[in-house]
Order: C-alpha cells, then sequence, then structure tokens
C-alpha cells in the first residue's frame, strides 16, 4: 500500500455513523433478499481520473437549474449521526488519586468500551467542560462554579458543539458548526454570457479547535480549523481522534433560465453543462482553512485528491472525508486525512475495526425533481436498497487500512446495528417492501476472508410489515432486535455458529424499545414508548427483560410515565445507568393540552429482585413557559447528579433529585 492509500483508509475508516429506517421480515412464503456479496472500495487511477468521475456523474443530471431538484442554492438532505450506546460504568482514570470513570463519575455512554464518542458535555470528575453562545466553559465541581471559559475561534458558531475529552492529556477537540448564511445566496453576474449565477449549494462550515484545559482557569487554544462541509460524527482511542465531514461541492455555481420558456431553459442548461465540462478539483473537494485569531489563511485542500476512494456503486457527489488528529500534540494539526466520494455513511468502531456503511440510495437527489431514476430518489422512497461494507484495521494508532469490503441488501438502522468481533461482522438490515411483497428484516453474519466480507450465514424473516426500533449485540454468541408496528416483538438471537444464526425466542408487547441497554448478566432494560393494541403511543415507557431462558424472554417489569418522551430515545448519549445505586436517569419532557413538564425522571433497578419502580422527578425551569428549561443530558458525580439545560447546569442529590444549586452558563 502505498503512504498516501495508507492516509486515506485512514480518513475513511472513521466515517460517521448516520441513523436509517429499518423494515420488518417476512415469513417464509416471502422470498428473502439475496446473499451478501462483494464489493470493492477503490483507488482512483490518478487525480486526473477523479475529476473525469465527477464531471461524468454531474453531467448526466445537470439541468437548467444547475444540480438538484431546481432549488438551485440548497444543498443535500443529510440525516444528522446517532452516535453509539453502552455501559457508561465502564472507563479509565489514571493514579490512585485520581477520579475513576464509573465509581466516581458517569461518562458518555459510549457504544464500545474503550472508544470514545463526542458528546455536549464532558467530565473527569473534577470539571465539567461544555459550550455555551460560542464559549467553551469550564465548571469546577466542588465549588459548583464556572472557573474559565475561552472564547472559541471562527465566525457565528452554532450552540450546540461536540467535545471529546482526552483525560489522559486534558485536551478538549471541540467541534461545532458555524451558522450557515441566512436567506438566498446573493447572485453573481456572469460577464461573459450575461447570465445570473448562483452558487449550487447552501455553504456548510464546521470549526475544530483544540483547547487545553489541564489548568481548569486558564483554557487554551492550541490551534483551530476551518473546514468546509458539515461535521458529522467523530471517534477517539488513546487520544486519537478521527473527524468525520460531508461536504457538497463547494467551488460550484450554476445560471438559472432567464425566463420560463424552453428556450431559456435550454440556453442555461447549455451553459451549466459548460460549467460542469471547465471546473477543477478545487470545485469538487472540500478545503481546510487555519484560524489565527480573527483572521484565517493557508487555505488548502483538506483531503488530497489522490488519497479520494470510490465506492462500487454511485453514491453521489458530495466528499464523506475523515481527518485524523493526535490530541496529545499541543498544535492542531491534521495527521492524516482520506476520502469517499459518497453521501451518507453508517460508522461503528470497535477497539480493533472500524465498519464503514456506504449506501448508493442514499445519494442526494442531483437529478431534475421529474427524474425518476434510482439516483435521484430520496431514501426511502423506492429501489433495491443495497449497502456495502469497508472494514478498517485499527490496531495501529499511526495508520487505518482497509481490510476487506463486502455488501448486504437493505439498510441500516444505525451504528447499533453493526458489530464487530475478531473479523466477524454482524449486520442488521432491512430490504423495503414493494408492491405486494411485505418489508424483510435480517440479521447476517460475514467474516473477512482476505480482502472480502463473505457471507457466512443469516436470519431472514423478522417482523412482518414491521420496522427495526432498537438493535443491540449483547454479546459475541447473543443479538436482540426490536420491531414495531402495533406490538413490540423483542427477538433473541443465537450467532454463535456464524453460519447458522437462528431465532431462540420471541416476546410480544404493547409498544416498543427504541433503546436496549444490558444490566447485569440476563437482564435487559429497554426505554421507548408504550401503546395501544392499535399502535397508538401513549407515553415513554421503560421495560426491564429477563434473557436468562434465550427460548423465552420475558417482561419482568415496566414504569410508563403518560405523555411523557425522552431524548433517549433518539440518542443514547442520552441516557445513564447508574449501575452503583441501581438508578436509571432519563431526560423527559411532557405536553398535553392544558400543560407542559421538562426535567429528569428516573427509576430504580434492582437486578437480584428483578424490580423496577419509579424513583423521583426532578423538575427543570418551573412553568415558566415558553422560556422554561430543557434536560439535554444527566452526569452522576460522586453523589450529585448534574442536568445539562440549554444555558443552565442544574445541581441535585442523588437519592432524592432534590434541587441544590445551578450554575448559569
Amino acid at each position: 500500500m502505498t503512504p498516501s492509500s495508507g492516509r486515506r483508509t485512514a480518513l475513511v475508516a472513521s466515517l460517521l455513523a448516520l441513523p436509517l429506517a429499518l423494515g420488518a421480515c417476512t415469513p417464509a412464503d416471502v422470498v428473502a433478499p439475496p446473499r451478501a456479496g462483494a464489493a470493492e472500495l477503490t483507488d482512483f487511477g490518478s487525480c486526473e481520473e477523479l475529476l473525469d468521475y465527477f464531471r461524468e456523474h454531474a453531467l448526466e443530471r445537470v439541468g437548467p437549474w444547475g444540480l438538484g431538484t431546481g432549488s438551485g442554492w440548497f444543498g443535500p438532505d443529510l440525516a444528522m449521526e446517532d452516535s453509539g450506546a453502552a455501559d457508561s460504568s465502564v472507563g479509565g482514570g489514571d493514579g490512585a488519586g485520581a477520579a475513576v470513570e464509573g465509581r466516581d463519575f458517569s461518562g458518555t455512554n459510549n457504544q464500545e468500551q474503550g472508544v470514545e464518542e463526542p458528546d455536549v458535555v464532558q467530565t473527569d470528575g473534577d470539571i465539567l467542560v461544555t459550550t455555551r453562545g460560542g464559549r467553551l466553559v469550564v465548571v469546577d465541581v466542588a465549588t459548583r462554579a464556572e472557573v474559565g471559559t475561552l472564547r472559541l475561534p471562527g465566525r457565528d458558531l452554532g450552540s450546540d458543539a461536540e467535545l471529546l475529552l482526552d483525560r489522559s492529556s486534558g485536551e478538549v477537540l471541540v467541534l461545532t458548526r458555524e451558522w450557515p448564511r441566512q436567506g438566498v445566496p446573493r447572485p453573481t453576474p456572469d460577464a461573459a454570457d450575461g447570465l445570473t449565477s448562483f452558487p449550487a449549494f447552501e455553504a456548510t462550515r464546521t470549526v475544530v479547535t483544540l483547547v487545553d484545559v489541564s489548568d481548569p482557569a486558564n483554557p487554551t487554544a492550541g490551534g483551530t480549523l476551518r473546514l468546509e462541509g458539515d461535521y458529522r460524527s467523530a471517534r477517539m482511542q488513546d487520544g486519537t481522534a478521527r473527524v468525520v465531514m460531508v461536504t457538497a461541492p463547494p467551488g460550484l455555481a450554476f445560471v438559472r433560465p432567464r425566463t420560463g420558456s424552453l428556450v431559456a431553459e435550454e440556453e442555461a442548461e447549455q451553459v451549466n453543462r459548460e460549467i460542469i465540462e471547465a471546473s477543477t478539483l478545487d470545485d469538487w473537494l472540500p478545503h481546510v482553512q487555519t484560524v489565527q485569531g480573527t483572521r484565517s489563511d493557508g487555505t488548502r485542500l483538506a483531503v488530497p485528491c489522490e488519497d479520494v476512494a470510490r465506492p462500487p456503486e454511485f453514491s453521489g457527489l458530495t466528499t464523506m472525508s475523515v481527518l485524523t488528529f493526535d490530541l496529545a500534540q499541543d498544535e492542531l494539526e491534521v495527521t492524516s486525512a482520506g476520502g469517499l466520494v459518497a453521501s451518507g455513511s453508517t460508522v461503528y468502531a470497535s477497539t480493533d475495526r472500524l465498519v464503514v456503511a456506504t449506501s448508493p440510495w442514499e445519494a442526494w437527489s442531483v437529478a431534475d425533481a421529474s427524474d425518476a431514476s434510482d439516483a435521484a430518489l430520496p431514501r426511502g422512497a423506492g429501489g433495491a436498497a443495497t449497502t456495502a461494507l469497508h472494514t478498517f484495521d485499527l490496531t495501529d494508532p499511526a495508520s487505518t487500512d482497509h481490510v476487506a469490503s463486502g455488501s448486504v441488501s437493505g439498510r441500516l438502522l444505525n451504528q447499533f446495528s453493526l458489530d464487530e468481533d475478531q473479523g466477524t461482522i454482524r449486520v442488521a438490515t432491512t430490504t423495503d417492501g414493494s408492491g405486494s411483497t411485505p418489508s424483510s428484516s435480517s440479521l447476517v453474519v460475514l467474516a473477512e476472508e482476505g480482502d472480502r466480507l463473505v457471507e457466512q450465514g443469516r436470519v431472514d424473516g423478522l417482523g412482518e410489515t414491521e420496522q427495526i426500533y432498537a438493535v443491540r449485540y449483547l454479546s459475541a454468541d447473543t443479538a436482540a432486535v426490536v420491531t414495531f408496528r402495533q406490538t413490540d416483538p423483542l427477538y433473541l438471537l443465537d450467532t454463535s455458529d456464524p453460519t447458522e444464526p437462528r431465532v431462540t425466542g420471541e416476546l410480544k408487547i404493547p409498544g416498543y424499545s427504541a433503546y436496549l441497554h444490558p444490566v447485569g448478566e440476563d437482564l435487559l432494560l429497554g426505554v421507548g414508548q408504550d401503546a395501544t393494541d392499535r399502535g397508538r403511543t401513549t407515553g415513554l415507557q421503560v421495560s426491564l427483560f429477563d434473557i436468562s431462558d434465550p427460548d423465552a424472554p420475558t417482561q419482568v417489569a415496566k414504569q410508563t410515565w403518560a405523555d411523557h418522551r425522552s431524548g433517549a430515545e433518539h440518542d443514547h448519549r442520552a441516557f445513564t445507568w447508574w449501575p452503583r445505586t441501581g438508578q436509571l436517569f432519563l431526560p423527559a419532557e411532557a405536553w398535553t393540552e392544558t400543560s407542559q413538564w421538562t426535567g429528569v425522571v428516573s427509576a430504580g433497578v434492582d437486578v437480584d429482585s428483578q424490580g423496577l419502580a419509579q424513583g423521583p422527578r426532578l423538575q427543570l425551569g418551573g412553568d415558566r413557559a415558553p422560556n422554561w428549561d430543557h434536560a439535554r443530558r444527566t452526569l452522576v458525580i460522586d453523589d450529585h447528579l448534574w442536568i445539562l439545560g440549554e444555558s443552565t447546569l442544574h445541581v441535585a442529590d442523588l437519592a432524592t433529585l432534590e434541587p441544590l444549586g445551578t450554575v448559569d452558563l
């Protein structure tokens, strides 16, 4: 492998995780999806070949209004990433005097132990770090006071920055977006033909800043980079962070018809074709810019053209790129970069492998709205969905080499649909129904054989006509899958023999679980919605399942909060399980015709007796609607529960949730 291809795979390897809806499976009379097949993630032979690829596919889709459905300057509709989920009780801590994650404080609810995911608040047990109004804020836990603040470089930063905290070095990687330009972009006269050109896509910017918080009272920026594109996700292992970006072609500007006549449309389309033919790689690939104070300079390509690869099937004209950073360095620097010409992806990471899923049906519509080709169809609009899977080796922190590729029919729910162990991949997919054929969900087992992912076995027919709402791999031998339409089938699957995975047990109950979390050896918590027998949701539900008998899972207890919903239903990072006291904490809100409530609900779980009881609730902001506060995250530190609101940090007694104080941010 050449050095450039190694850098390319290192970045492509960390690609984000984006949520995809899953459908249900069919009985034996429904034709099963085709077997998984080989797929190749290949380099372009040269930068010229990469440019030809962009031009060729763009020329097939360009029209009088440029690329898109006639909105001209609007970019692709790309979903935000859903991050991972796992037991927040695991974690590190150095030295006898250091606070230990899982013993003294709860950290981010990561999907896999040892693979850190970004979140809007981070802690090491002594300080909390978050952002507010373009500032990094450091709060001292002992004094419950803001002790340090830093104005983050960048222009018009959004408030929802995500953070990765390297507790060993005291460095924080801050990932935030600049607010997009408001209103209609200003047209630019083209003197050559007298037509007016418009930016092809709305500009999106991501700002990455490295901040040293080892001295909490004096947080110091170690460098800032401004990137073209939208930040999607990041992962970190042992201080090495990989940041995933998705960028629409940044340098293209197209013309629009002068009038509503066919002649005007033909004239505009011809000019747009000439624009594509004259385009350069600078028009297609993302750039990075170094920020120094209030000025930016040093603009360059974020991903060298020789480090960009292509999936086996056309997946749009956006560039998905991965930038790698070493948080142990004093200055922020991209240590490697790579890209993939694709518009959407799901990423899962174990400690050894990163699995990147790309789907051509995810491609944003780059054809006119009247174009009924598969490439122009939005997600879920029809056509056979195929997901390509690419595995990368993460065992060497200095590189991330591509190992193997394959493909499966169907689409993924989110990163929880994927699992890897010693080169064996388990993936839960749904193939959408068409005509008289209902949707079908499957669990497929693949293995790395040379440079290919080869199917070993599969299970089809999970939840006919339903959609998968949750997936959790509980061990190397056991998987749990939840589907829902009117009732909630919880399936347990035995994958101990990868050539013959099988369903061992099924439980049907009203409602559904949108997130599954193991508690103890044979117990599983489910967070979702209760529902009537006809499938109408009625409020937040927490279920406790006994899975000790894989042939007969049972719901041993449940608690419901009528008319409530929780952010943990769609973002696992809002879920806090504190095994030391057997407490579960969920940010929640309730809306009725006469009242509204926001705060934190809790439940107590007795693992020994399999008991589940509602605990105290904490209301935030009183009844000051519409200015009431929203609970976003909960963190346990010693005997206190910290709640991140919209503009405050709240502190409460862990046992009673009695308020103890607030910190205004």
